[in-house]
């Protein structure tokens, strides 16, 4: 899709303005369902016994004989299972084997009130968690930003353009220790060198797509890499990695050339380095306001490690 506006571009991404069946756990909302969903887990609910779930007109819980992250986590895995032996949801195709965390129970010393596989969390409408890497350098005084395109195996966005590091928050990990490892998986990036990126924002947004809706908020790290130093493939994640000025960043984000959550991270680092700015953007206030969205969602929680 071609974009008239970059403030059309960030809108891509934060799409999601419907209605759906809150998911809560005590006094959280944790998630959404949408209609068909919704009657799926109904139907499945009936066949169970006990019922692991409690299904009204206003909202989805948990039964009360759920009451351990142990058997929440059980309890959503055994359904996932069930639906995608049945090819029920194209999400599940995607399956990864790698667990998210929901957060929502402070008596939790993680605040997790338990986990769910990766695939599945749209289905929910989980809220996840994830990091995101400027990676840039200077060339003649001028910034360059280093840019990922994801590989044509990708199983989501083959071929579009993405930020040079980008990852989930897997459960048990922490945005910096997700930072650290995949520069190495996805761009060889050394930990000495990895170790440098800095966190300086968060990007958040409500997506919808095929597969299910998708509050999501990203931690936004730069690092400035020695202009001897360039990213390679290692994981198979990326096809190729590109050395753009700004210019090019912004031109290829309007052809509609970008993965949309990463133009929009893209967006908020020329913000940032003042290559946007209030003069030359007239949806300047707009496009920060979109790429801040309040959800209404626990927040992730990242203990003090020992």
């Amino acid at each position: 899709m071609v974009y008239s506006s970059l403030l059309e571009a960030v809108a891509a991404c934060d799409n999601y303005h419907g209605t759906h069946t809150p998911f809560v756990f005590g006094k959280y909302t944790v998630g959404g369902l949408q209609e068909p969903v919704v009657e799926a887990l109904e139907k499945y609910n009936q066949e169970q016994a006990p019922a692991p779930f409690v299904i009204d007109t206003k909202s989805i819980q948990f039964a009360t004989w759920v009451d351990t992250v142990e058997k929440r986590t059980q309890v959503v895995r055994k359904l996932m299972d069930s639906w995608r032996d049945k090819n029920l949801f194209s999400a599940l195709r995607g399956w990864r084997d790698e667990l998210y965390p929901v957060y929502g129970d402070n008596t939790q010393t993680d605040h997790v009130a338990f986990t769910m596989e990766r695939a599945a969390s749209p289905l929910f409408g989980i809220s996840t968690f994830g990091v995101h890497l400027n990676a840039y350098t200077y060339k003649e005084g001028q910034v360059h930003m280093w840019v990922a395109r994801r590989a044509l195996t990708k199983p989501t966005w083959p071929g579009l353009l993405d930020n040079c590091v980008a990852g989930g928050i897997s459960y048990g990990y922490t945005p910096q220790e997700t930072i650290v490892k995949e520069c190495d998986e996805e761009a060889s990036i050394p930990k000495d060198i990895a170790v440098k990126a800095q966190c300086v924002n968060v990007i958040t947004y409500h997506t919808a797509t095929i597969h299910g809706l998708q509050p999501e908020t990203q931690f936004v790290y730069d690092l400035e890499l020695p202009t001897s130093f360039s990213p390679l493939p290692q994981d198979g994640e990326v096809g190729q990695f590109y050395l753009w000025p700004l210019d090019k960043i912004k031109e290829t984000i309007l052809k509609g050339e970008w993965k949309p959550n990463c133009a929009m991270v893209a967006i908020d680092f020329m913000m940032r380095h003042s290559f946007i700015t209030p003069e030359n953007e007239p949806d300047y206030i707009h496009i920060s306001y979109r790429l801040h969205r309040r959800l209404e969602y626990p927040t992730s929680y990242y203990p003090a490690k020992k």
